[in-house]
């Protein structure tokens, strides 16, 4: 398989991440105040040991999970412009990704941050940054060869 080929994998495995994510959190946003009242009048059907991590996560406010579904759309606009194979598309990317990983931090605490994550994010964000060097190298030479 060639570069781009994998580049493309990539692309639409994290375009899928980045659209379910935002679909989800900025849905879980605007019905935030509706969960609530869900949970409070009906806490029984909640399992006994989900009750305590249920109870975090209506905690958090509204904006937490807004900014997190905005930073996942953010996310999957970078992963469009990098299958036009545009170097801004990798930054955009890139920032949203950080900062998906530093939102946690500054809603709930270093308790929440992954070592796991972390490395997977970088590790994700290397391979993208040389696919995309690579292929954009090779469209190059391509189109260098057509022009003579």
């Amino acid at each position: 398989m060639n570069n781009k080929l994998y580049l493309r994998i990539l692309l639409v495995l994290s375009m899928i991440n980045g659209a379910v994510s935002a679909v989800v959190y900025l849905t879980v946003s605007a019905f935030m105040p509706h969960f609530r009242e869900a949970y409070a009048s009906l806490p029984e059907l909640v399992p006994e040991q989900m009750t305590t991590m249920m109870e975090r996560m209506l905690e958090l406010p509204r904006m937490f999970y807004a900014a997190w579904g905005v930073l996942y759309a953010l996310s999957f606009v970078g992963c469009v412009l990098m299958w036009k194979l545009r170097r801004s598309g990798f930054h955009c990317y890139a920032l949203a990704q950080l900062l998906v990983l530093l939102l946690p931090l500054l809603f709930i605490g270093k308790g929440f941050f992954g070592l796991g994550d972390l490395m997977m994010t970088a590790l994700f964000l290397l391979i993208y940054y040389l696919l995309l060097k690579r292929v954009r190298e090779e469209e190059g030479e391509a189109q260098g060869e057509e022009s003579n």
